[in-house]
């Protein structure tokens, strides 16, 4: 405890400071005016001030104020010593800044007890600041935190300018953080996908898990994969990444190329409505699973729902805090409220039915985070499913001897390379299916010299299938040569196969373009899903042009 004595009098500096002394305060300075005081408080920051009224050069109801604003907001005691005891120089006393009196000769218990009195005050205002210093950095740190999640989150949850004119969406969060997520991507295919989801509870804690779901969602889209394969994948994802206490909620919903066909998986949402162009609901997706981050792996379910639409149709999507909102009366608006606001107003938008909602609580205060989606089904041209292909012109070539024919499954890891370096996931399984058949064609009838019409009959397909088995595992020479080159400007692949076989009759085959009865190379079915196929040195090379 550091004082300050300040007097005119070196008598009564003396007896202060014995005092002092006496009830064990050794920390202490003395002052013989109030400009002398100020220097002296400036460097030693007194804990508390012992003040006499009457000085020369700088007076104690002068100094007092210019004590105290030195002090800045940590609380110091400032006792005036006075002989003055009239009410209006007491009153004055306390006007000025000070804290309590004590009139001269003073009562030396009465001065100890009230110097205890404010030290404590003192120590408590000291503790006050001191944590008030702690919390502004917290709070300020905390700030900071939150400004770069909100940039990363407003990154990672972005919407392509071209879909946000297909789709209709507001979300609007409880808190700082939103624990709803809605996510959107084109498909490779040409059509879309979009997620609308709910974590549990709201704020910072629910939102954190949204970062790995938007990645694992744009990845997923980018490379058109099912609704099943990202259930599963994001299940497993938010299993391994949540505690226990915590899930996810979700729709999923994959559009087609046509805007109308609707796949949609959904766990532990509200229903996804689909509304009519006369405004009747004609179909509700109900939850047919447990939300995200529950399950394991093998009790994990993925089925998908899909029913076929009608252009100017609506999809309606909406989380819980739509539903779980209640009115004055706590009456909750549940799914059967929306659907009367729908068929009431079959045109209504997104911004409409957000006014309705804060017009049915009455102003009370949401408890939970709202989204609302609305997708009306068109054609969706306007996606430009190859906006991520590559566009640098590539030639790639592979070489495979009769130990790697016998060995390999060359053709899945040379169509998933391809597909993956050039962005060409949406037609992936084209692709394959093509290159597949011309390699199966130079395998089966340009090395292994089989004849397709034993596949006439069931019986003649198993014994083509049986010799093709023993002829492979006897092959002891021939090679197979694959080239693919990629022109990004045409959107074209040129795709050659060829054998070191002794060639064979393409025209056996060439007009044989109703696949159902087609049993023989697979050469009518690559016609079908190329621009055109060409035969070279006596048909041991193929040679077609795909359209991407």
């Amino acid at each position: 405890m550091r004082i300050l004595v300040v007097d005119d009098d070196t008598l009564n500096r003396f007896l202060l400071l014995h005092l002092l002394e006496q009830q064990g305060y050794v920390d202490c300075y003395e002052a013989e005016n109030g400009f002398e005081a100020l220097s002296l408080a400036s460097r030693i920051k007194p804990d508390l001030i012992l003040l006499d009224t009457v000085m020369p050069v700088m007076d104690g109801y002068e100094l007092a104020p210019k004590l105290k604003q030195m002090a800045g907001d940590i609380y110091l005691p400032i006792i005036f010593i006075s002989t003055l005891d009239d009410d209006a120089s007491l009153a004055r006393c306390l006007e000025v800044g000070g804290d309590d009196f004590v009139t001269k000769p003073f009562d030396k218990t009465l001065l100890a007890a009230k110097i205890r009195a404010h030290a404590r005050t003192r120590l408590l205002s000291k503790k006050a600041s001191e944590q008030n210093k702690q919390l502004s950095f917290y709070r300020n740190a905390v700030e900071r935190e939150h400004k770069i999640v909100e940039h990363i989150f407003a990154n990672a949850l972005t919407v392509e300018p071209e879909l946000r004119k297909i789709i209709d969406f507001e979300l609007k969060p409880a808190g700082d953080f939103n624990g709803d997520m809605f996510l959107t991507h084109a498909s490779p295919t040409g059509g879309l996908y979009f997620l609308i989801g709910d974590f549990t509870g709201h704020g910072l804690a629910a939102a954190i898990g949204a970062l790995p779901v938007s990645k694992a969602f744009q990845t997923m889209s980018r490379k058109g994969l099912s609704l099943m394969e990202m259930a599963e994948t994001i299940n497993t994802t938010l299993l391994q990444l949540l505690p226990d206490e915590m899930f996810f909620a979700a729709i999923l919903v994959e559009i087609n190329h046509s805007g109308r066909q609707i796949d949609v998986w959904n766990g532990g949402m509200p229903n996804l409505l689909l509304q009519n162009s006369e405004g009747k609901i004609v179909k509700r997706f109900i939850s047919q699973h447990m939300a995200l981050g529950i399950l394991d792996a093998n009790e994990f379910e993925a089925d998908v729902e899909r029913f076929e639409a009608q252009y100017g149709d609506r999809l309606i999507g909406f989380s819980d805090g739509v539903v779980e909102v209640e009115n004055e009366q706590g009456k909750m608006l549940a799914d059967s409220g929306v659907e009367r606001w729908l068929e009431t107003e079959p045109n209504c938008d997104v911004p409409t039915l957000l006014a309705k909602l804060e017009k049915y609580t009455g102003g009370i205060e949401r408890k939970d985070d709202v989204t609302l989606v609305i997708y009306t089904c068109q054609t969706l041209t306007q996606v430009d499913r190859f906006s991520h292909a590559s566009q640098l012109p590539i030639k790639l070539g592979l070489e495979l001897d009769h130990h790697l024919i016998k060995s390999s499954e060359p053709i899945i890891e040379l169509i998933n390379m391809l597909t993956s370096q050039l962005s060409l996931y949406g037609v992936h399984s084209q692709i394959y299916t093509v290159v597949n058949e011309l390699y199966n064609n130079a395998v089966d009838h340009g090395l292994l010299l089989l004849n397709s019409a034993l596949k006439k009959t069931d019986e003649g397909f198993f014994e083509y299938f049986t010799l093709r088995q023993q002829k492979l595992a006897a092959l002891d020479h021939g090679k197979i040569n694959i080239s693919i080159q990629y022109q990004p400007q045409e959107r074209l692949l040129d795709i050659e196969v060829s054998d070191s076989g002794r060639g064979f009759d393409p025209d056996t085959f060439a007009n044989n373009l109703e696949l159902e009865k087609s049993y023989g190379r697979g050469l009518p079915l690559v016609k079908e899903l190329c621009c055109s196929m060409k035969h070279s040195n006596h048909g041991s090379t193929v040679s077609v042009v795909f359209k991407i």
